[in-house]
């Protein structure tokens, strides 16, 4: 009853939750197995992580009160609720939402994250969204669009609001007509190898990294495309790719890592990849808990895949990379060349280096990767 911080994510945990948590300040069950509807209780939280789970029903009005709402991964089903007008980041992606986004959550003047993708929402995307803005740090007078907003796909209508395209960051299509491009992969039901990837627009690329050998998922037939990539898995689905190329590669040596025990599940993979240039190790320290970020991954596939080449000097294609080395910077112009990301955002061309990179992420990195490669996967 005196706790105000409650993580309780990445379990197995089973059942409904208790009403009683939203005593709470910060609750965060996601990645377990919990069922039943999402108490209103919980709507006197102020930061709440419910991603992942096999949660039904509506979103309850109540939750309008917090700063912080993930409800990604779930099975909900009816509309958006009007009253989420006080959260700077909410999370509705992958649910069974239906009805057209509310005009309200343009009064969201702190608003830096949205994600309304992978659902089943109509009508066009509203007018009165809008995108947080602060000044320069570098001092220059002038305001800075922050944010990155998602809603493909959907079944959405009309246009993208002119100040929405260049923070809508999952959108490839003509901005005059969402229509044909955010229809694209919606589906009513779970179809595939995974419960929690239906809809995503990387599903094809986890269920093709699965059918190769990558990963098993997370397990109960869940994937948790959420979830954010750390250095000991990146280590493992890289070599698993290799082999599946290749064959089993050669570790390169048993040299010893200070912060891999010899019985790690990943000792084989994190040798590997130190062995071998694929990812760095100062003073032996593999760092294997540490996130992935986009700008790791860049290097990463540049090391693994000789197909993919970093350019002789870098062309200053992105404008958010300044401050990165260049070997960084010229692998992530690299990949972009070798058809692997176009990048996160458009007007300016950025690639978000900073960012971490998710498991579902990881997966369309990988596949594009790896079905350009001189041997061609089955």
């Amino acid at each position: 009853g005196n706790l105000g911080h409650l993580d309780l994510s990445d379990n197995q945990l089973t059942g409904e939750i208790p009403a009683e948590l939203g005593n709470l300040g910060h609750l965060d069950l996601s990645d377990n197995q919990l069922t039943g509807e999402i108490p209103p209780d919980l709507g006197y939280l102020r930061h709440l992580n419910l991603s992942g789970n096999r949660l039904t029903g509506e979103i309850p009005p109540d939750l309008g009160n917090l700063r912080h709402l993930n409800l990604s991964g779930n099975r909900l089903t009816g509309e958006i609720p009007p009253e989420l007008g006080n959260l700077q980041y909410l999370s509705l992606h992958g649910n069974l939402l239906t009805g057209e986004i509310p005009a309200e959550l343009g009064n969201l003047n702190g608003l830096y994250w949205l994600d309304l993708s992978s659902n089943q929402l109509t009508g066009p995307i509203p007018a009165s969204l809008r995108v947080l803005e602060w000044w320069d740090p570098a001092g220059f007078g002038r305001k800075i669009e922050r944010g990155r907003f998602r809603f493909c796909p959907n079944r959405l209508s009309g246009v993208l609001p002119s100040q929405l395209r260049s923070v809508a960051v999952d959108f490839a299509g003509n901005p005059d007509d969402v229509a044909p491009f955010c229809r694209l992969g919606v589906a009513p039901a779970f179809e595939g190898r995974f419960s929690d990837d239906e809809g995503s627009v990387h599903e094809d690329s986890i269920e093709q990294i699965a059918r190769w050998g990558v990963t098993a998922g997370c397990g109960d037939n869940r994937f948790c495309p959420s979830r954010t990539v750390n250095r000991s898995q990146m280590s493992a689905f890289l070599y698993r790719a290799v082999t599946h190329l290749h064959g089993t590669p050669d570790s390169g040596g048993d040299a010893r890592l200070s912060d891999v025990a010899d019985d790690a599940w990943y000792r084989t993979n994190a040798q590997w990849a130190m062995n071998n240039g694929v990812m760095r190790a100062p003073g032996g320290s593999f760092n294997p808990t540490g996130a992935v970020t986009r700008a790791d991954m860049a290097e990463m596939l540049v090391a693994v895949f000789g197909h993919i080449s970093a350019p002789a000097r870098a062309q200053g294609l992105f404008s958010d990379t300044a401050g990165f080395s260049d070997a960084a910077v010229r692998a992530m112009e690299g990949i972009r060349a070798a058809g692997v990301t176009a990048g996160c955002a458009t007007d300016p061309l950025r690639y978000c280096p900073s960012e971490t990179v998710t498991r579902a992420q990881m997966a369309s990195f990988l596949t594009r990767a790896m079905r350009t490669a001189d041997t061609n996967p089955t």
